[in-house]
């Protein structure tokens, strides 16, 4: 009863990081010299850390199961494995967590709700803390029910943090698309809102499931088929919404979209432009949630200037006026 979670969790786990591993090299090959240093800072700890724990779900797998099997003795009891997996599964949901609410506030400079979702994270860090830290200090399995009010806090806490920024980003997102009428940039909000959605669910629904599996058998290792795989999927849906980027820029060739400010034949800017600033960068890139955009037009736009030629067109005649500056696209 003890081993069988552990067993299957550790090839459940092994599988997710062959995936991981797999988004990590094409991130490497796309977009390691076009991110900033933040974004690949929080990717490669990400990948780092997931490393360290399954080489610790590995080495619990392989004492569990082959160096003392059927060593009563040893079964009876936890150590270091599970106190480092669990600590690594805790630092990269946070990191990713943190990542989602940066770029949040990004774009939508809320304060009070940025802090809310840092504060849920920040419980969810300190239960997840206590949870790595209790094995230390009662190793026997029969002391396993002393972490159930830390597990509560950690994986509720989680929980409500990934449902809260999934829900952010995609209202933030639905009001700024229902504000712009320029139809490119409509396009790929719409693409975007699905990839969020399912990002936070996928991690809530893993966390709320561990957690009953757990509160249903706590000094059992059944929690273990889920809980070992849950860094692994935080990392993979940041890395997945990162490289979806690829598949953004392909389509925007295809529609013929060079930037969000772009302005198409019959199109007017709207003034809910403006709502969208912060996600807009000097050099035409675009930041939605996780996900950012980089277009191979170089756009410099004033968008204040875009504002008072708008304010003072008549029906978008004077539109046409305004002469961005830009530079031809690299060709392939």
């Amino acid at each position: 009863m003890i081993c069988s979670g552990i067993i299957a969790g550790s090839y459940f786990n092994a599988v997710l990081y062959s995936f991981e591993i797999v988004q990590f090299a094409f991130y490497l090959r796309h977009f390691r010299e076009r991110d900033g240093l933040p974004v690949k800072l929080v990717v490669f700890l990400c990948v780092l850390i997931d490393t360290v724990c399954t080489i610790a779900i590995c080495a619990c797998g392989f004492m569990y199961s082959v160096v003392h099997w059927g060593d009563v003795t040893y079964l009876a009891k936890q150590y270091w494995p599970m106190s480092t997996y669990v600590f690594c599964t805790t630092t990269v949901g946070v990191l990713v967590q943190s990542f989602l609410i940066s770029r949040y506030y990004i774009l939508s400079s809320s304060r009070i709700m940025t802090v809310t979702l840092g504060l849920f994270t920040f419980i969810a860090f300190a239960g997840g803390i206590s949870v790595a830290a209790i094995p230390i200090f009662f190793a026997p399995y029969a002391d396993r029910d002393k972490a159930m009010v830390a597990s509560i806090i950690w994986l509720s806490s989680s929980s409500i943090a990934d449902t809260l920024i999934a829900f952010c980003l995609v209202l933030t997102l639905a009001r700024a698309s229902s504000r712009i009428s320029v139809k490119s940039t409509k396009d790929i909000i719409s693409r975007l809102i699905p990839v969020i959605i399912q990002s936070g669910l996928v991690t809530t629904l893993l966390a709320l499931l561990i957690l009953a599996t757990y509160l249903l058998k706590p000094t059992v290792n059944h929690s273990a088929y889920f809980s070992f795989c849950l860094g692994r999927v935080y990392t993979l849906t940041m890395l997945f919404s990162l490289n979806l980027r690829t598949n953004l820029r392909d389509k925007c060739r295809e529609c013929r979209v060079n930037t969000l400010g772009s302005v198409t034949s019959g199109e007017t800017p709207s003034k809910a432009f403006s709502g969208v600033q912060a996600i807009l960068t000097p050099v035409g890139e675009i930041h939605f949630g996780s996900v950012q955009h980089q277009h191979t037009v170089e756009f410099n736009l004033d968008l204040k200037e875009l504002a008072s030629l708008e304010d003072s067109s008549d029906g978008g005649s004077n539109i046409s006026k305004a002469e961005p500056s830009f530079s031809p696209p690299n060709t392939v």
